[in-house]
C-alpha cells in the first residue's frame, strides 16, 4: 500500500514565511507533504480542495494567517466560510472529517508549520475513512451490439 499524500494549500503571507523558516532552519516534515502556495486562502474555492482529492490526495491542510493578521484584513474569514462549505459537500462526498483540516500559522513560526503539518499527515495515516484502491477495473467493457 502507497504512503498517503497530503496537500497544504498555505498562504503567501504567512504559512509560506513559515515554511521558509522552517526550510532555513532544516527542519523536516513528511515527504508526502506538497505546499501549494496561493496569495490568500480566501480566494481558494471549493472546486479547487475538492480536486485535490479527486487527483489523488488522502488529505487536505489549509494553512493561512492567524485570525486578524491577515494581509488582505477579510481573507482568514472567508477561508472560514470556505472551509465550512467544503466540509459539508465532502462529508456528502464520504470523504470524513479527519481528512480535511484548517488551521492558522503565523509568519516565521517555522515549528509550529512543522508540528502541524506532520500532526495532519498522521492523523491522515491513521485514518480509518481513506478511500481503498478498487479491486475490480474502474471502466467495464462493455460489447456493443451492431
Amino acid at each position: 500500500m502507497r504512503e498517503p499524500r497530503v496537500v497544504v494549500f498555505i498562504c503567501n503571507w504567512g504559512a509560506y514565511s513559515a515554511l521558509e523558516t522552517a526550510g532555513s532552519k532544516r527542519l523536516a516534515y513528511p515527504a508526502n507533504v506538497y505546499p501549494i502556495r496561493v496569495m490568500c486562502l480566501g480566494r481558494l474555492h471549493t472546486g479547487l480542495i475538492l480536486k485535490a482529492f479527486e487527483l489523488g490526495a488522502d488529505g487536505v491542510l489549509l494553512l493561512g494567517c492567524p485570525p486578524g493578521e491577515c494581509h488582505y484584513q477579510f481573507g482568514n474569514q472567508r477561508a472560514e466560510e470556505l472551509f465550512q462549505q467544503t466540509k459539508a459537500i465532502a462529508h456528502l462526498l464520504g470523504i470524513g472529517d479527519e481528512r480535511l483540516k484548517l488551521d492558522w500559522v503565523g509568519a516565521g513560526e517555522g515549528e509550529a508549520f512543522v508540528q502541524k503539518v506532520t500532526e495532519f499527515y498522521e492523523q491522515v495515516v491513521n485514518a480509518d475513512s481513506l478511500i481503498k484502491p478498487p479491486s475490480s477495473p474502474k471502466f467495464l467493457r462493455v460489447p456493443l451490439s451492431s
